[in-house]
């Protein structure tokens, strides 16, 4: 079959099943503020391109062709628009795509094909085959350092950069030696995979830097941007990225006073007491600071084999969160434990969850940044904080763990979707997952607003998914939130008018306790289109 025939018979595969138009890469990734340039978007869906959205003022966008995988987009960012990520979808017969990002930069931007004249250089390539290496020839002076740093265009592919001196030998006059390498900084959950490089030169004269995958991907939509510039680069920060709904589970959160208001807010609960703060003691030290109940504690791991005490009083028993951050260096790095213990050293709690792999029947044990627990007997209790290994100590390896009452609310209320397309007659679901946290017994009500003409919101019913209870979960209770899906059926009523542009819908889900309306927990904007009728 000829490769038209192929994308043909493709693309009428596609249009039978109904998907949704898809945007995988934008090549190339970046263009210059007061200019305008072209970029070609891969993905599925794409024949029927007729408009471009960006998010904000400044960016404009048109479509100049479209084939089933791909369009051809010409974009033209007015003067003075700021230097970032700018969002935009692209608007089909058959609805709107997710959403890819083209950056804006001050750099005059190249691509693969020109040589690198003179640094900074900001280039955009692609590796289109598998296995395929682009090489770029610099030339530097003796002791000068230089910083390289390769971003990915498309989520699965992970570049690497590396650093090659002449190295000729009698038979072989273009060997090249590799002196520097580069992956990413620290591979982590949550951190960034873009690879970055800075290196110093102790020679003069001509130098290759190489872009590759890591393990040798490669293909049309494998794009990357890669700068090059003189001096060293700004050091990555190794701290996943807080989502910005709702960040409870992460060590980087900043807890304190209006942490505890926000998830009073969440669950309509009174507004919390002032947190006093606490300096810890080193472990078996003669004066250790008590505290009654609730309050902050910080402090810092400067030396190895270190440990830190407090005391906590109870007077009667008490449902408790234990809440860490690590606001300089976080996991991996430093990786905090917090031991509640009795004043014998019995411990009663840990922040380290404990569980029985099923698969391979070993044990698991997942550092976290909350604890909920009910302490029972009155009186004091030693806490103790240190890093989870015996040697590793820095000066980021600060800590504040806030002890506080529990205090029921909702959690991460995130929405599923991120566009929806629909056809006369039909009918998609708006997907709402919500954690219930510390116990909360409350309504969640959801709403949806500003959806297209014909098209009605209604409480769905999804049909439940029976999963056995994990039979060595460990004391899960204490470390994760009670989870929970909410549907909302969006449908189209079979005289429902395609739209020219998906309309701008809202999904509001707020916190209702003793019949009382708490704020949004969630404000969520999702694209809504009603599309013509596919062909049968």
């Amino acid at each position: 079959m000829s490769g038209a025939r192929l994308a043909a018979a493709l693309a009428a595969a596609w249009t039978a099943a109904g998907a949704d138009p898809k945007i995988a890469s934008v090549f190339p990734m970046s263009g210059r503020a007061g200019s305008e340039f072209d970029v070609t978007v891969r993905g599925t869906g794409l024949d029927a391109a007729r408009a471009v959205m960006f998010d904000g003022t400044g960016v404009v966008g048109r479509v100049i062709e479209s084939k089933p995988e791909e369009a051809r987009v010409r974009v033209t960012v007015e003067p003075g628009v700021a230097y970032d990520a700018r969002g935009f979808r692209i608007v089909t017969s058959w609805g709107v795509t997710n959403r890819a990002e083209i950056r804006v930069t001050d750099s005059r931007t190249a691509s693969e094909d020109e040589p690198v004249a003179s640094l900074p250089a900001l280039i955009n390539g692609v590796l289109s085959l598998p296995g395929e290496t682009d090489s770029y020839w610099i030339g530097v002076a003796a002791g000068e350092t230089i910083g390289i740093e390769a971003i990915s265009g498309l989520a699965s592919f992970d570049p690497a950069v590396s650093v090659w001196a002449p190295s000729a030998s009698w038979f072989d006059k273009t060997r090249l030696e590799r002196i520097a390498v580069n992956d990413e900084p620290l591979y982590f959950p949550g951190l960034d995979t873009a690879a970055r490089l800075t290196h110093r030169f102790d020679k003069a004269g001509k130098y290759c830097v190489r872009v590759s995958g890591f393990q040798g991907q490669g293909g049309p939509g494998y794009v990357y941007q890669l700068r090059i510039a003189r001096g060293a680069l700004t050091p990555p920060k190794l701290h996943p990225v807080n989502e910005p709904e709702w960040p409870e589970r992460s060590f980087v959160r900043r807890v304190g006073p209006e942490w505890m208001a926000a998830a009073a807010r969440r669950g309509l609960q009174k507004p919390p007491k002032a947190v006093e703060s606490y300096k810890a003691a080193l472990e078996g030290a003669a004066d250790v600071p008590v505290i009654d109940e609730t309050g902050m504690v910080e402090g810092r791991i400067g030396a190895s084999d270190e440990a830190h005490e407090i005391r906590l009083k109870i007077a009667e028993t008490r449902d408790l969160a234990i809440e860490v951050e690590t606001p300089g260096a976080t996991l991996p790095r430093f990786n905090p434990v917090v031991r509640v213990m009795q004043p014998d050293g019995h411990e009663v709690v840990t922040n380290v969850y404990t569980k029985r792999n099923n698969n391979g029947l070993y044990m698991m044990k997942m550092i976290q940044a909350k604890t909920v627990v009910t302490l029972r007997s009155v009186g004091e209790y030693r806490i103790q904080i240190r890093d989870i290994t015996s040697d590793r100590h820095a000066p980021d390896f600060a800590y504040r763990v806030l002890i506080r009452p529990r205090i029921p609310h909702i959690g991460s209320a995130a929405l599923v979707e991120d566009r929806v397309n629909l056809e006369p007659g039909q009918s998609k679901p708006l997907t709402v997952n919500v954690d219930r946290e510390e116990g909360f017994k409350g309504f969640v009500a959801i709403s949806v607003e500003g959806l297209p003409p014909g098209i009605t919101a209604v409480a769905g019913l999804e049909n439940p998914v029976e999963r056995p209870p994990l039979p060595n979960a460990g004391r899960r209770e204490r470390y994760y939130p009670v989870p929970q899906t909410a549907t909302v059926m969006l449908i189209a009523s079979p005289d429902a008018p395609p739209g020219e542009l998906p309309s701008r819908a809202r999904v509001i889900a707020r916190p209702v306790v003793d019949g009382r309306v708490g704020e949004a927990v969630l404000n969520k904007e999702v694209p809504v289109m009603v599309v013509a009728r596919r062909p049968s």
